[in-house]
Parts: C-alpha cells; structure tokens; sequence
C-alpha cells in the first residue's frame, strides 16, 4: 500500500507541482529535534514524515477533528493548497500553517462561501503518552490506496468520493484472525450493479478464493462452531454496551473550532487565485 501511493504521488507531482516533504518535530526537555521521540509509541500510527503535492489523494489521520460534519480519523480528500507563513518553506524544517483539503463529504460551516467543501487542516500538538514530549506533526496521510482497518465507517458507490474498492480478503483464514474485516468491506459499497452489468457495481474482490459460501458463513468454523475470536469478541461487545458512555465534542470545543476557522483571515485574491490557478494540472497523469 505505501509503495502505491509513492508511486501515484510520483506521477501526480512535476516541476510545476513539487512535493513538499514535511518533517514533524518533538519538543523535549527545552529541546526540538526532527523526528518522533522513543517514548511516543501509542502514537507511532502518526507519520514522522509527510509527502505531498496539490492534488494529492489524503486522509485524516491521528485525529476527530469532528466527525459530524465529515471531518473523522480516515476521512479522504484531495489537496487544493499547502500554505506557509511569509519567509517560510518546507525547506527549513518548517510546517505549513495549514493545508487547504477538498472533502466532498464535508457537511459543517463553510470556511471559503464560494467552495464550502476546502477545509484548512493545521499542524496540531499532540502530548506522549508520558507527558514528557510534544509532538507537532500535520495530521494527513496520503489516501491513493487504504487498509482495511482505516475503512471502516466509509461508504462508496456512485456519487460518493471513493466512486470503486478493489480488495483483496486474502484466504478464508482472515475471518478467523480479523473477525468482523470481510464483512466491512461487504458493507460499504452501495451498489454491485446489475445482473446484466456487473461493471457498475461499487465493489470487486482480487481473489480467486471468495465463494458465496464463504460470504454466508463469514463466523463460524469448517465444522459450523462459532469461532473463538467471535465468542470472545461477542463477550467483549456485550460487555461494552453496558458499560458505554456517550462522549460528543463540547458546544465550546465546537465554537473553538468554529472561532478559529474564522480567525483564519484569508484574502479573497489568494482564494480566487487558488480557484483560477490550474496551470500546475497540466502536467498531471491523474485525474479524481
């Protein structure tokens, strides 16, 4: 998966669309150094290192910014812009002040009138796990191709940003050691088109080893018992559901968010210029 999207960000940058290498920083002791601290490994899924151009296909990661308006861990879309402060480049080890990303499946306030679905998306800080160290990473990830585990909640099919998946199950031992995986991947296509054109479905599987028998029977062993990891997964469910506590975004944390989107001045000339400049386009192999 990571060498598909190297190779997509290659063809998708050139000399009038270069990729800015953007390099996280660790904050430790009065001291700051590249890179990511030994101590962080609860946060090793957050890269030390991101890669990207305009247009580059990414997703959220690390962080919920707010999921309910389309903005959760996972979430995919497309660079329009990477944004530096005056006197600033990715060339000193610098950040962006934030990276303008189209998300079609954003539903919240409009931060651009004129695009409502380009979101800035800022450096964040992000504590280890022993309080000892701060991390300021860019909370992306590119997005060409994705694992399983980081589909979940995602719908496509027509109309939606990821219009087809193609996967790859594996053997029918992924169900046993990943309970739960095969059917998520069933469940988010919208469509398996028609019986007389099958090529509009939302969904196609790279395997010669997925039978309908094994769709039906995705819990239960080659004898019909239920699977350990399943019984046990089950217990822990149930125990869960008891035990549940519902935990949403405070209306402040919202105004926060909404405040600082505001506070966020934008000059019109740099949007339109952003919406009008296209020349970087030109040069590209790939089309979303």
């Amino acid at each position: 998966m990571e060498e598909h999207n190297r190779e997509q960000l290659k063809q998708q940058h050139s000399t009038k669309n270069p990729i800015a290498r953007l390099l996280a920083t660790t904050s430790s002791r009065g001291k700051q150094y590249r890179g990511r601290a030994k101590c962080m490994k609860k946060e090793s899924s957050v890269e030390p290192i991101l890669n990207i151009c305009r247009g580059a296909r990414v997703q959220i990661s690390g962080r919920n910014f707010e999921p309910d308006w389309g903005l959760y861990n996972g979430a995919v879309g497309t660079v329009v812009e990477i944004v530096f402060n005056e006197n600033e480049n990715p060339l000193d080890g610098t950040l962006p002040q934030y990276i303008l990303v189209d998300f079609p499946q954003y539903r919240g306030p409009s931060w651009i009138s004129e695009k409502p679905t380009w979101i800035p998306i800022p450096s964040i800080e992000m504590n280890c796990s022993n309080y000892c160290c701060q991390f300021m990473f860019v909370p992306l990830s590119l997005a060409y191709s994705k694992t399983g585990h980081t589909f979940q909640g995602q719908t496509c099919g027509p109309g939606h940003p990821i219009p087809c998946i193609i996967v790859q199950p594996g053997t029918i031992k992924m169900e046993r050691t990943c309970p739960g995986l095969l059917y998520m991947f069933l469940s988010r296509a919208t469509t398996i088109g028609t019986p007389e054109d099958r090529s509009t479905s939302a969904i196609f599987f790279f395997t010669n080893e997925l039978t309908k028998k094994r769709i039906q029977n995705l819990t239960t062993t080659m004898s019909g018992e239920i699977c350990k990891k399943i019984a046990r997964r089950s217990k822990w469910v149930q125990l869960l559901n008891k035990n549940k506590l519902k935990i949403k975004i405070s209306k402040k944390q919202k105004e926060d968010l909404i405040s600082w989107a505001k506070g966020t001045t934008v000059s019109q000339n740099i949007v339109h210029k952003i919406i009008e400049d296209t020349s970087w386009k030109k040069s590209n192999s790939l089309n979303f």
